[in-house]
């Protein structure tokens, strides 16, 4: 079982106060985990590890809301997408926070060669909407119907089309990411190009 130290929940809670949470013990286990059991080394390594506590945020400022509250608490704070890897990527290994990105799902906008999505966006309605305008993805996990680019990103490093275009990380693959640091004052990077 996973063991965390005590936290104060109740004033966690109040400070995320207007951001979905979800403390039902049945979805707090079914969003603690991902497709780990897969292998057999891992499965006796990752069974019992749970979050204590789901967040959904639906903006960027919720994120950053989140993190900070993670931070004053030193709360341990996991990012999940789908959960539709199989290496125990979203797995939250000493409990606390599990942030869920299915919420942000807005595509910003695309044009050709190159787009701006939210973490949440499902890779398959990405991909339908980019066919729109004569584009698809270059590459995509066997999971793409209902893996999202947040968690691709996040855990992925090949799929579908790597044969022709390579890893996630090779150049043209993702040209940049925002990023929300966990620092003693949680803020918004921007990584481009090499970096990313």
């Amino acid at each position: 079982m996973t063991t965390t130290k005590h936290f104060d929940w109740d004033a966690i809670a109040s400070e995320l106060a207007g951001i979905e949470m979800i403390t039902e013990p049945t979805q707090l286990a079914k969003l603690s985990l991902d497709y780990y059991h897969f292998s057999p080394i891992l499965q006796p390594l990752l069974e019992d590890k749970r979050g204590d506590l789901v967040v959904r945020p639906t903006t960027e400022a919720e994120v950053l809301k989140v993190a900070g509250v993670c931070v004053k608490y030193k709360v341990p704070l996991t990012v999940r997408g789908a959960g539709t890897g199989n290496y125990g990527q979203c797995i939250p290994l000493q409990g606390g926070v599990i942030l869920d990105t299915t919420k942000m799902q807005e595509i910003r906008w695309i044009k050709p060669g190159l787009a701006c999505v939210e973490p949440g966006v499902k890779m398959a309605a990405f991909d339908k909407k980019s066919r729109e305008i004569g584009w698809e993805l270059r590459m995509a996990p066997s999971t793409y119907r209902t893996a999202t680019i947040g968690g691709f990103i996040g855990g992925g490093s090949v799929g579908m089309g790597s044969i022709t275009y390579g890893q996630l990380r090779d150049r043209g693959n993702l040209h940049g990411v925002r990023v929300v640091t966990l620092d003693d004052e949680p803020n918004v990077i921007e990584l481009r190009g090499d970096e990313v």
